[in-house]
């Protein structure tokens, strides 16, 4: 087969495409139940990540402004004085003009307006005068709509697209169950973090200019350079990840393709134009982020270190962000090593030759943000595992499907190659209840007074009967709670991962597996507990909603300026 130089390598003349197995609806109808099953929300928390991202969207909307004082309710510590005097977000705005989609259907479904000491912090409700608009649950589940479970579900469909037709059905539909159900991919669909939204347009982004690159089309390099940028819209991390993206475009300026590199560069000028056009207009200068101007000592001191506190790598946030099973990628998704490994193999060309390309670039990127990740000074606040990596965690999905595709293709050779496909089952058994878990009760882990979320906070919480909003509650069965959404995601990555041609030997060894999981899980009970953890579960216990009668607790509302 003739092969033309490519940017990180040779890469296959002919690049036909093979069709696409059915199935993808399937998938994703079933994803789309299990993300919306429930609504884990506690008011009186004041989450800092959502909440000024939250009020810039009612100001967008309301006063076509980015400031976010003045709106009734406190922005929390994430919060930066602008020159001007004026609050903002300390973050990239994207997330907030897709929130305020999500302000506007919820504007426009509010009942009515209500006494300003309605509930919760009725003092700040009723300072000045002006409308009530609609409530903050109801804004904030809108908002994760839009900013959290659509993007997802998206990038659950592109990652099918690029998967199914190489790896067949099963495979790809095992590995997208997997990132989107055992990874903490499925806490960050439940919020208005920004990191699902950033990764489904990184992915999209670099999926298409990957294409461009192979086929040599220039439109496909336009919009692809245009999606990849604006993830950096939503999030900073990602402008790490775009060096594999530079790669691409370095790439096809040494082949010479010089319409495809330059459209590419366009594309990608446009996001960057505008965040630069941003920060001049809040902040006084295009290179001058929230970062610079944080409101909070603590953050303005940690961010004032290095480059926006990025020093250089350090066994402290290796420990962090990797190894612990508290808040790495160990904990969380332990089956990540083995997602690089077939990264490697395909990159190399020793696997798959037309995933040559594709692998590398995914590499590149997930290299590139764990090494930024590790050279962090501050560790990522509220969270659920390594937060800063999830805009990365899409590139697992390539490399699980590769590797299940040839795991699940006949029965294992030996007693070894048995033990290995045991091993990977209870891994994923075991990470799909703790993300399932996390995701569906508490994804608002603050660590300082917490060892071991698992056995501190989520089991308490699931076997004492707590339950957030779900729909089996709004359907008059609240005494379901969450464990079905749970048992049902671990029913389906079983049935996947036990196709007949895998023989009863290798089927038994999964289906062990995955009980060995779930006693992973429940022996994390003989962790050591920090001293106040009891009490940090109390408090969630105290703010939980909807309370123990099962009626909605009141919400405050926005007041409109």
């Amino acid at each position: 087969m003739p092969e033309r130089p490519g940017v990180m390598g040779q890469v296959p003349e002919d690049m036909s495409p093979r069709a696409c197995p059915r199935g993808g609806a399937a998938l994703l109808a079933a994803l789309a139940l299990l993300l919306l099953a429930a609504f884990p929300y506690a008011e009186a928390t004041r989450n800092a990540n959502e909440r000024p991202r939250l009020l810039q969207a009612a100001s967008l909307v309301e006063r076509g402004s980015w400031r976010i004082d003045g709106l009734g309710l406190d922005p929390g510590p994430d919060a930066a004085r602008a020159p001007s005097g004026a609050l903002y977000p300390n973050k990239p705005p994207g997330t907030s003009v897709v929130a305020a989609l999500g302000y506007s259907v919820a504007r426009v479904t509010a009942q009515g307006p209500v006494p300003a000491r309605a509930a919760g912090d009725a003092k700040d409700m009723s300072k000045g005068a002006g409308p009530s608009g609609p409530t903050l649950r109801a804004v904030t589940w809108w908002a994760r709509l839009f900013g959290g479970v659509l993007p997802t579900l998206a990038l659950c469909g592109l990652l099918w697209r690029s998967l199914a037709p190489a790896y067949g059905a099963r495979a790809a539909a095992l590995a997208i169950g997997l990132y989107a159900l055992a990874t903490p991919a499925a806490a960050y669909a439940h919020l208005l973090y920004g990191h699902q939204l950033a990764a489904c347009l990184l992915w999209a982004g670099l999926l298409l200019l990957v294409r461009a690159r192979e086929q040599g089309r220039a439109g496909l390099a336009a919009l692809g350079g245009a999606l990849a940028g604006s993830a950096v819209l939503v999030e900073y991390t990602a402008a790490f990840a775009g060096l594999a993206a530079a790669g691409l475009v370095f790439g096809l300026l040494r082949a010479r393709a010089w319409a495809t590199a330059g459209a590419a560069i366009a594309g990608a000028a446009v996001p960057a134009g505008l965040l630069l056009a941003y920060h001049a207009a809040v902040f006084g200068g295009p290179l001058k982020t929230g970062y610079h101007h944080s409101a909070t000592a603590e953050f303005a001191e940690k961010h004032g270190q290095g480059l926006l506190g990025l020093v250089g790598p350090s066994w402290r946030a290796i420990e962090s962000h990797v190894l612990s099973l508290a808040s790495g990628l160990c904990g969380w998704a332990p089956l990540w090593p083995l997602a690089i490994w077939a990264l490697w193999r395909l990159a190399r060309g020793t696997w798959d030759k037309g995933h040559v390309l594709q692998a590398r670039v995914e590499l590149a990127a997930f290299t590139a943000v764990l090494l930024a990740c590790v050279s962090l000074n501050f560790e990522g606040g509220w969270r659920v595992g390594p937060r800063y990596l999830v805009v990365v965690l899409p590139a697992l999905a390539l490399g699980w499907a590769a590797g299940a595709a040839r795991a699940l293709a006949g029965p294992p050779r030996s007693w070894a190659a048995t033990l290995g496909l045991g091993a990977a089952a209870a891994l994923a058994s075991g990470s799909l209840v703790t993300n399932g878990l996390a995701a569906n009760l508490w994804p608002h882990f603050d660590l300082t007074n917490v060892y071991q979320p698992v056995p501190e906070i989520l089991l308490p919480l699931w076997s004492e009967g707590f339950a957030p909003y779900t729909l089996t509650g709004r359907l008059g069965l609240p005494g379901l709670g969450v464990g079905w959404i749970v048992l049902a995601g671990l029913v389906g990555l079983i049935v996947l991962a036990t196709p007949r041609s895998l023989g009863l030997r290798g089927r038994i060894a999964v289906l062990v597996g995955a009980i060995v999981g779930l006693g992973l899980v429940a022996a994390t009970s003989a962790l050591p507990r920090h001293a106040r953890s009891a009490a940090n579960l109390r408090y969630i216990q105290k703010v939980w909603e909807p309370p123990r009668s099962g009626e909605p607790a009141p919400s405050q509302r926005i007041r409109l300026p």
